[in-house]
């Protein structure tokens, strides 16, 4: 079964690579660099506050919850990951998306 499971895990972390990509290009205040491997990435952003503060308010706003970059020493970015549930992973930056016009 271990073909099976890594096809499956691998098309899920494709789609919802396409989906986040799609996502961050149609964002003004959003970049990143398209990962090559693995799930997960640094998104890095243009507003003026820090990762830990917007990570906070949009978590306590809308639920959405992103790891704040200064985690990693690494401020103006978050952390997110993208081998979930692609209707979660869609839903969820819909609502970011809808915060962000917001601020």
């Amino acid at each position: 079964n271990k073909e099976k499971i890594l096809a499956r895990s691998l098309s899920i972390c494709r789609e919802n690579l396409a989906v986040l990509d799609a996502w961050v290009a149609k964002e003004p205040h959003i970049h990143y660099t398209k990962p090559k491997a693995g799930t997960v990435t640094l998104l890095h952003y243009d507003l003026p506050m820090t990762s830990n503060e917007l990570c906070r308010r949009l978590q306590e706003d809308t639920g959405v919850m992103l790891l704040p970059g200064s985690c990693f020493d690494m401020e103006n970015c978050l952390r997110i990951g993208f081998a979930n549930n692609r209707e979660d992973l869609v839903r969820g930056l819909e609502i970011f998306s809808q915060w962000l016009a917001a601020l």
